[in-house]
């Protein structure tokens, strides 16, 4: 039977240092975005800093995504 996400992102978190540090740090991302559009008003650098927050966040997600993907191949062939 097939893992889902969910539970091949569990047992990532669990058994590989790196995936762990990468998932605390998206969430540090989502944190610091949470703090800024908690704001009123962004300044011009706030809303630069946002986007690059975003993109960092993106590329964290993209490459936990590949992560789970090569842990369920692996997986489907032991």
């Amino acid at each position: 039977m097939a893992l889902k996400d969910e539970e091949i992102m569990e047992r990532l978190m669990e058994e590989d240092s790196s995936f762990r540090q990468m998932k605390l740090q998206h969430l540090e991302y989502e944190k610091q975005l949470e703090d800024y559009l908690k704001k009123p008003y962004l300044t011009p650098a706030e809303q630069d800093e946002v986007h690059r927050i975003k993109k960092m966040k993106l590329a964290l997600k993209d490459k936990m995504y590949r992560e789970i993907v090569a842990y369920r191949k692996r997986e489907e062939n032991a």
